[in-house]
């Protein structure tokens, strides 16, 4: 192996190893809090070396957002869903096809950075524009093409309007999802006695009930 392809596998290796702990870090101390320094300890190198691989802070979150897009550009698998929906057109089957919605291996990682962008929101300009374009309204399209799927497969009503049940979709995983980040938890009940997946399961038996072709 050539020195050149050896140091470039190197560098590689190297900004991946900052990636990972940088995701563990905003996600567990919040972005604005985690330092350079804490940065380059949890990774290992001295903390000015660090700028070597990365020009800022702020460069390595917009790396982290763009490693998110990539590998969650192509996850709507029509196929598969098709198949799993035509197999159990039932709340259960829908919340089986969400599943399919993180790259195999990728989830943990991506659900940290769902509580970066959740954490961060208010506060810097780039997460809320990530938020709103790639997080919240491609959260709503996914489900409306879930949905989609049981009208061509004649389980709903082709005459249903998709958009306000999405947006519910949507808003309930906003919800709980912000309930977690401050550590009240998945299994904790709200005011309606059940946890996040209950609701979103009641969300989808009530689509299908009040929808049904």
């Amino acid at each position: 192996m050539s020195a050149r392809k050896e140091s470039s596998q190197n560098e590689v290796s190297t900004k991946e190893k900052i990636l990972t702990c940088a995701v563990n870090l905003f996600a567990k101390k919040g972005y604005t809090e985690t330092t350079i320094r804490e940065l380059a300890d949890a990774a290992g190198l001295k903390g000015a070396s660090i700028y070597n691989h990365f020009p800022s802070k702020n460069a390595i979150l917009e790396h982290i957002l763009k490693d998110y897009l990539k590998n969650n550009a192509n996850v709507f698998d029509k196929e598969s869903i098709y198949a799993k929906l035509s197999k159990d057109p039932t709340a259960n089957g829908i919340i089986n096809c969400l599943t399919l919605a993180f790259p195999e291996g990728m989830s943990e990682r991506y659900l940290k950075v769902l509580c970066v962008l959740l954490q961060e929101q208010h506060r810097n300009p780039l997460i809320q524009d990530f938020m709103a374009n790639h997080i919240i309204l491609s959260g709503e399209n996914y489900i409306k093409s879930i949905f989609q799927i049981l009208k061509d497969l004649k389980i709903l009503r082709h005459d249903v309007d998709l958009d306000p049940w999405a947006k519910i979709h949507s808003s309930l995983l906003y919800a709980f999802s912000s309930r977690m980040l401050l550590g009240i938890g998945d299994a904790s009940s709200d005011f309606s006695g059940m946890g996040m997946v209950d609701l979103i399961r009641f969300q989808f038996s009530m689509l299908l009930k009040i929808s049904a072709a």
